[in-house]
């Protein structure tokens, strides 16, 4: 126990004297320098550079351009006589009504060209002199109503064509024509001043080249092997006859 006690003040004295002479214990720190490897630096070198300027030349080609000459051009226009000229109304009323008969369901050119066909026979001395006369020509057969009365004068007695022997089929087809209704029917209008016009004027004379015949394309009569096929307008087929 003694000894004990001896050790620790012994101990307790040296310390003192250490912490005397010696002063404050110091902490060493060792620095160590640690080495980081780094990717090289790419360095971009900026060098200016003088571009020389580019001269574009450009060529410009200038052309006279004509001068536009004004051109008068000369029409040859259709115009009515200055005075109205004055047809027969009996043979107007015969060509309007033929016209009617057999084109008013066609077109105005094939209309035209039905009236043409008489006009054609009309100037031909192979037919009569006027467009009734053609219209109506054929055969004939006295009706058996005037025929049992033989003191019945010419002039009273009623004659009929022969059933399909005359030269427009619906003079002569059998079937009873209805009346036309002249004051509001534009066809029979239109029928009637294209005969006026063929008969004051002699308009159209060459749509249909002189033809003097035609027929329906839905009949193939004989009679058309031995002319001269000319033109079709709408459902009829014209020929000449030589």
């Amino acid at each position: 126990m003694k000894n004990s006690v001896f050790v620790a003040i012994i101990s307790f004295m040296v310390g003192v004297t250490s912490y005397y002479y010696l002063g404050t214990p110091q902490m060493i720190t060792k620095i160590v320098e640690i080495e980081k490897t780094l990717p090289p630096i790419e360095i971009v070198k900026i060098v200016e550079v003088e571009v020389p300027k580019i001269i574009e030349k450009i060529k410009t080609v200038i052309k006279e351009v004509p001068t536009i000459k004004k051109v008068t051009q000369t029409r040859v226009i259709y115009l009515p006589a200055k005075s109205e000229v004055k047809v027969d109304k009996e043979q107007q009323y015969c060509m309007a009504l033929n016209i009617y008969r057999e084109a008013n369901n066609q077109s105005y050119n094939g209309m035209i060209a039905v009236g043409r066909v008489v006009m054609n026979r009309v100037q031909d001395n192979r037919w009569p002199s006027d467009p009734c006369s053609v219209i109506y020509e054929g055969p004939v057969r006295e009706s058996w109503k005037t025929k049992k009365d033989p003191t019945l004068a010419d002039k009273d007695r009623v004659y009929n064509p022969v059933r399909n022997r005359c030269q427009f089929s619906w003079y002569c087809d059998g079937k009873k024509d209805e009346l036309i209704n002249t004051d509001n029917n534009i066809k029979w209008k239109v029928a009637s001043a294209i005969a006026y016009e063929i008969l004051a004027y002699d308009r159209w004379n060459g749509i249909v080249e002189g033809a003097n015949h035609y027929h329906a394309d839905y009949v193939k009569p004989s009679w058309r092997k031995q002319m001269q096929l000319i033109s079709r307008i709408d459902d009829h087929i014209f020929y000449r006859q030589e």
